[in-house]
């Protein structure tokens, strides 16, 4: 980010970035997302493939609501992993017992 402001026409070597390179620069970053702009400083050799619309919705995506006692247990499978209460974050048993 920094070479492309310091490289930007617009620019000024004040500090300062302005609303025309700010949005150059987010262009710049929806381009590189897109595969339409290639960054060899960000990405290295790995070029990404150009988005399209073609065959996005070839299968349709399923609508239907998860059965309650299937997301009981995922949810308590995932509350029982180690990491979970490694961040501070209090399951809702724990906070009850509060």
């Amino acid at each position: 980010m920094r070479r492309f402001v310091r490289a930007h026409p617009a620019y000024k070597f004040d500090s300062v970035v302005s609303d025309e390179i700010a949005h150059d620069l987010m262009v710049a970053c929806q381009e590189i997302g897109e595969g339409k702009r290639h960054e060899p400083d960000l990405t290295g050799d790995v070029v990404i493939e150009p988005v399209t619309v073609q065959g996005v919705y070839d299968k349709k995506l399923d609508s239907g609501r998860i059965k309650d006692d299937r997301l009981t247990a995922l949810l308590r499978r995932y509350t029982k992993r180690a990491d979970f209460g490694a961040s501070g974050r209090k399951s809702a048993a724990e906070k009850e017992v509060m």
